[in-house]
């Protein structure tokens, strides 16, 4: 009994003679399987795989692999691409209008991500990096809200490039130097000059020098030019000392001598009444901003998660009003010195320009003159050297060519669902089955045979007895006929 169990246990060795009986057999359906498994997971292939769009930026200044910014300050490159303003930027540089925009920036913002990958390794004896580049893949998802309100999807590759254009720009302004004022021409003798107007646009052009100076000793102080050895520290009080020498020129010839010759009154008037307009306009633009913060709304965006991602659509006014408040309180300022400039005319009294005699009033336009040269040549050669610490600055950090650049324009990627391993095994599975299926429909149509000739032989066997039974007959009749 126990010999017959084992019998019919399926070994390795049946496993083989299956095979090799179903052989043809085997070949065929495995050939059929994978033409249909291949097909069939082709177009689920197509059908479940996305769409993305992407671009790749590269860092070549040590530190960003450790979140450092060019000046040793700790930066979050991710956020910093991903920003509402940096994302709002950018679809506006793409032309979209500002409700298409307000509906888009939530979407984009939760469909993009910042991929960090390391490329030109260089490690020392003691396996310590000592060189890389530092890319960044920047990463647009296809999705379906977001295909509703652009055009087409060429528009993905458009997006995620100003995106990224946006942040490089933001990133570099950010991080290198640059300055538009320009050298000033000296006054020539004998000129006929608007004192006020004179000593005004060159307070301008130094107050600027004084920010700019400023701002840069704030971000950079401990920056050394090689070629003026000098700071930024040094050169802000240079100009703040300029600035301080040129106040004293107001204060001589407009408060106290109220030089009027060439029309510095009506010069006064018409900078007070700009001034005023400019706070009076500032202060509409105030409380209109922020009737629109107390009545904005946030936006819901669902995003490519199944929680839903809040995204308040009051950043861009809140940015708006500081900027707004910023303005005023330059136009009030403006406006108090303007008004005090007027109010020290209407009390000059014995000294001033309306009680000198001609030869007089001439003589201090000259002085003007003189005076306003001499802050001009400061200025110049300050400018000089301004420019002189910038250019040994951007060189020094390389950023104005390559601190950051975009290393691969936009293009279309697809994401699939099905790995290459996946594959593999998936048509294995495909292939293990056909070879079942084969071995089964041999040994189905092996039993049927036998089954087949198993009746035949009975049937074989009834007519052969019916015809010996017969024939028995037959010999029985012809025996009783004799």
């Amino acid at each position: 009994m126990e010999e017959e169990q084992y019998t019919e246990e399926l070994t390795f060795k049946k496993i083989w003679e299956k095979i090799k009986v179903s052989g043809v057999r085997i070949i065929v359906y495995v050939l059929i399987g994978l033409i249909l498994g291949t097909a069939v997971l082709g177009v689920t292939d197509i059908v479940m795989s996305k769409s993305q769009f992407e671009t790749s930026i590269t860092y070549y200044y040590s530190g960003i692999e450790d979140g450092v910014d060019p000046w040793g300050g700790q930066m979050s490159l991710v956020n910093n691409i991903r920003t509402s303003s940096n994302v709002r930027n950018a679809l506006a540089k793409c032309g979209y209008d500002e409700e298409t925009i307000d509906k888009l920036v939530g979407e984009v913002i939760s469909n993009l991500s910042v991929i960090p990958t390391v490329s030109d390794e260089q490690k020392d004896e003691n396996e310590e990096v000592v060189s890389a580049s530092y890319n960044y893949r920047i990463i647009l998802a296809q999705n379906s809200a977001i295909d509703k309100l652009i055009g087409s999807k060429n528009e993905y590759n458009t997006i995620v490039s100003a995106i990224t254009e946006e942040y490089i720009n933001t990133f570099k302004a950010n991080f290198s130097m640059a300055t538009k004022l320009s050298a000033i021409e000296k006054i020539a003798e004998g000129s006929s000059i608007n004192a006020m107007k004179e000593l005004d646009i060159l307070s301008q052009d130094v107050n600027t020098l004084v920010d700019e100076s400023a701002m840069w000793q704030a971000k950079a102080g401990d920056f050394i030019s090689s070629s003026q050895k000098k700071n930024f520290p040094t050169l802000t009080s240079q100009v703040k000392s300029l600035a301080t020498e040129l106040s004293g020129y107001n204060s001589t010839y407009i408060r106290t001598k109220a030089i009027n010759g060439n029309g510095e009154r009506a010069y006064i008037e018409e900078r007070l009444a700009a001034s005023t307009a400019e706070k009076t306009a500032m202060e509409k633009q105030v409380e209109i901003l922020n009737e629109a913060l107390k009545n904005a709304r946030p936006l819901v965006s669902q995003g490519t998660s199944q929680e839903p991602i809040v995204v308040q659509n009051t950043e861009k006014l809140q940015e708006d009003i500081s900027n707004a408040s910023k303005e005023l309180a330059n136009a009030i300022k403006n406006e108090e010195t303007w008004t005090s400039y007027m109010n020290a005319y209407d009390a000059a009294g014995e000294g001033s320009y309306a009680n000198m005699s001609e030869e007089q009033q001439a003589n201090l336009y000259k002085e003007v003159i003189a005076n306003v040269n001499r802050v001009i040549d400061r200025y110049n050669t300050l400018l000089e050297s301004y420019k002189g610490m910038i250019k040994d600055y951007n060189e020094g950090y390389a950023i104005n060519s390559s601190l950051v650049k975009m290393t691969i324009g936009a293009r279309q990627t697809t994401t699939s669902p099905l790995s290459t391993m996946r594959f593999i095994i998936l048509l294995a599975v495909v292939v293990v089955v056909a070879v079942i299926i084969a071995m089964c429909v041999t040994a189905k149509k092996g039993a049927m045979r036998i089954k087949f000739l198993e009746k035949k032989k009975a049937q074989d066997d009834a007519e052969q007895a019916v015809a010996i039974e017969s024939a028995e007959v037959a010999d029985e009749g012809e025996n009783k006929a004799e």
